[in-house]
């Protein structure tokens, strides 16, 4: 009888499992959670009317989807609903595997969920990075990678997470463009999208070469209820739905996806008022010799001169009861410290705090 083998070979190598969430008493302002004084009231009207006794029954999908296609401007039979935009991924890089002799071309940086792919045995991973840091040179150099790559999922997200670049649209529309005559299919994370422009023109890509990937986290504070849909031609969504993904969404999902157009242009409010504080840190903290980098997302990057001192400042911050991140393992922002932006009374107090940590880091 042959032995079974040991479960840690189960694992591939260089993939880590992370920990189960766990209560923190922090302010998260590590994950780019909505924050804003009327973000809360907006997710109880996307909630309102909720029948519980809906959770008695198996999921109904088509008024939803129905919804989702008319906020959009989208064929519903277009749309994919899925648990949050990872699963899509996930279900992506399950279904087209093999499909894609040039791999994937990837942004880099970028979400996580793509970088954990490189190691697959299935797929071939090639990062491309701005060459000068900046928005344009970032897409240029998937641009200038996709010219000449075998046929390839090619992966940008707008504005990009985690390094916030957020070029004109129409960049994007031209990589689109070059996409479909050189065979590749582009991916376009638009979770970030209403903080930059709209969502409803990153939606417009969305055809038999491009699929557009929208997330309720990040833009409707609805991080919790796990939902995302995703846009594209009728052939790839009928392939990506022939795996059931919608059979996770909940009826909660659903329920609140139905009714986001009920609340979708308060939403936009939230989402400036949330870009005009961006920059006001920016310009504020710019103002003491911090050059803070642009960013198209709900976040920011504080530079520091070495690894050392943005743990440091992380720390301080954790010290302080926020929890943000180091991103010391990312490519192009190596001793830089991201943060949530926050509208209002919390926004205020956390850089205030920030401030103080920074002095009293230059004083050490």
């Amino acid at each position: 009888m042959t032995a079974a083998p040991a479960l840690e070979a189960l694992l591939p190598p260089g993939v880590t499992v992370r920990e189960r969430r766990a209560a923190d008493p922090r302010t998260n302002l590590s994950s780019n959670e909505l924050y804003h004084p009327r973000a809360a009231g907006l997710v109880a009207e996307l909630i309102d009317g909720f029948d519980p006794a809906t959770l008695g029954h198996y999921p109904v999908q088509e008024p939803a989807a129905e919804a989702a296609g008319a906020l959009l401007g989208l064929d519903p039979a277009h749309l994919l609903l899925a648990a949050g935009s990872d699963s899509v991924i996930r279900l992506l890089l399950a279904s087209l595997r093999g499909h894609f002799p040039g791999g994937i071309l990837l942004q880099e940086p970028n979400y996580e969920a793509w970088t954990q792919a490189a190691e697959s045995p299935h797929w071939h991973i090639e990062r491309r990075a701005s060459p000068d840091a900046t928005a344009t040179g970032s897409v240029e150099a998937v641009q200038r990678a996709a010219a000449t790559a075998a046929p390839a999922l090619v992966v940008v997200s707008w504005p990009n997470g985690p390094a916030g670049h957020t070029p004109p649209l129409g960049q994007i529309a031209e990589l689109a463009d070059q996409c479909a005559r050189k065979g590749h299919l582009l991916i376009v994370d638009g979770c970030y999208a209403g903080f930059a422009g709209s969502p409803l023109d990153v939606a417009r890509l969305a055809g038999e070469h491009c699929l557009v990937l929208l997330s309720w986290s990040k833009m409707f504070g609805f991080a919790g209820g796990r939902l995302a849909v995703a846009g594209g031609g009728p052939a790839l969504i009928h392939r990506l739905r022939a795996a059931r993904q919608e059979d996770h969404v909940g009826v909660l999902a659903l329920h609140a996806l139905s009714r986001t157009a009920r609340v979708y242009d308060r939403f936009t409010g939230i989402w400036r008022d949330i870009a005009r504080t961006r920059e006001a840190i920016r310009q504020r903290l710019g103002a003491h010799g911090i050059a803070v980098p642009p960013s198209g997302g709900n976040f920011l990057h504080v530079p520091r001169p070495t690894a050392a001192g943005a743990a440091e400042l992380t720390a301080a911050l954790s010290r302080a009861g926020y929890r943000v991140r180091d991103m010391g393992a990312t490519t192009g922002l190596e001793r830089h410290v991201r943060f949530t932006v926050a509208h209002g009374p919390l926004g205020a107090h956390f850089l205030d705090t920030l401030e103080s940590a920074l002095t009293a880091g230059e004083a050490a």
